[in-house]
Formats: C-alpha cells, sequence, structure tokens
C-alpha cells in the first residue's frame, strides 16, 4: 500500500477558505484634474497666492487609519495602515500592504498578512466589508470605523505650471514661477521673475498678458489680457 501523505491542518484550512473565494473587482480611485485660471475683468492674488495655474494631472488619494475586524472567527488589526483609495464592486474604499496582525485561532499570535482591503458598502462613510484575498472571500465587519480622511498620494501624476505672487520691492514686482511634471507635489523647475512697474503696467511671461491695477506687499490686483502657460 502506499504511503498517505498528511496536510497539516492549517494548509488544508486555507485551501478550504480559497475554494469559497469571492471575486472582488478593485479598481484604484482616480480623478482627472484638469483646467486654468479663467481671464476675468479683475482678479486679486495676496502674497503667496496664486496669480495664474493651468494643470492636468491625475489625482490619487490615500489615508491612514486602524483597523480591527473578524474574518471566519479569526481577528484582524492593525494601527496607522496606509490605504490608497480604491473602488471595490463600486463602493469607496481603500487597500493596504502593510502587516496587518492575525490571529489568535488559525495563525500564531503576531503572524501578519500583508494585502488587504476594506470598503464601504452602504455608502454610510463607515467600513462594513473587508477582504482578504489570502482568505478568497469577503467578510462584514461592524466595528463601526470611518473611512480614512483622504489626501493627495504622492503617486498623483501629471503636470502644472503656475505663477505666485512675491510682493513688492520698491516699485519691482515679484512673481515665482513653478513647473510640475509627473510628480505634482515637487516642482521640477522654480524660478522668480521681476518686473519694474514705473517702466509698465503691463507684463508678459512666456506668452501670458497680465494687467497690472494695484501692487503692494500685501496683495496684487490684476487681471489677464490674454494668452496661456502652455503645459
Amino acid at each position: 500500500m502506499g504511503k498517505i501523505s498528511k496536510l497539516p491542518a492549517f494548509i488544508i484550512t486555507l485551501l478550504f477558505l480559497a475554494s469559497c473565494g469571492t471575486t472582488v473587482s478593485t479598481r484604484v480611485y482616480v480623478e482627472r484634474m484638469q483646467g486654468e485660471t479663467e481671464s476675468s475683468t479683475q482678479l486679486r492674488a495676496y502674497v503667496g497666492d496664486l496669480v495664474f495655474s493651468k494643470y492636468d494631472y491625475q489625482e490619487r488619494y490615500e489615508g491612514r487609519m486602524n483597523v480591527s475586524f473578524e474574518a471566519k472567527g479569526f481577528k484582524f488589526s492593525g494601527n496607522d495602515l496606509l490605504y490608497k483609495k480604491t473602488l471595490l464592486n463600486g463602493h469607496e474604499g481603500g487597500c493596504s500592504s502593510d502587516p496587518i496582525s492575525a490571529g489568535p485561532g488559525l495563525f500564531t499570535p503576531g503572524t501578519s498578512l500583508n494585502y488587504h482591503c476594506i470598503y464601504d458598502s452602504d455608502a454610510n462613510g463607515m467600513i462594513d466589508i473587508a477582504w482578504v484575498p489570502m482568505f478568497g472571500g469577503t467578510f462584514y465587519t461592524q466595528d463601526g470605523t470611518m473611512l480614512p480622511a483622504w489626501v493627495s498620494s504622492s503617486e498623483t501624476t501629471g503636470t502644472k505650471k503656475e505663477l505666485i505672487y512675491q510682493g513688492m520691492d520698491g516699485n519691482t514686482l515679484r512673481l515665482r514661477y513653478r513647473e510640475f511634471f509627473r510628480d505634482i507635489v515637487r516642482p521640477s523647475y522654480d524660478q522668480t521673475v521681476e518686473y519694474n512697474l514705473d517702466n509698465s503696467k503691463e507684463i508678459s511671461f512666456r506668452g501670458l498678458s497680465i494687467s497690472v491695477i494695484e501692487a503692494d506687499n500685501q496683495y496684487l490686483i490684476y487681471s489677464i489680457n490674454s494668452g496661456t502657460l502652455e503645459l
């Protein structure tokens, strides 16, 4: 008679859980941001404010939160986990690759799993479903945890160009010009430009024409005559 091999109990359990898998569609939430400062009869920019901006980028979001839930009698928990905003079966949620502790029960206490997702299936702002692909299913959780406050992610990519008001030095007006390419958090190009208003109150920069109506070290009142900052 041939030798019969026995699988460890926890492997058999994992195989059973995987066989009961639930398909979850995931799509990283991306928001297309596109536009430029509109021409107006009169605009105001305080020192540090944008005078003109043109942008076209793909905004992605992330957020941190603590989680705790149960799946098939096993407890999962983690603190300050980073989630990428994701649509799961069309519902708002997030997925994380940060370690999440699993146990006791199937796993030795302290064992960590990585990729998992959480989402809000009834749009009330609270997590009610967790998805652990290793367990092959989705699991209801009723811990009342709110979705994280989403902020712009470092994975946001695109192009942005902007002029910022820097104030006056005597009768010299200062603007800061910044370009962002791919990474829209850290500028790839940055320069300061100056204009002597004794010469003219009509200033131009890279095809953008601006009329200065009033300027001091608090604010600039201006209008955009024509042109744009080409991306």
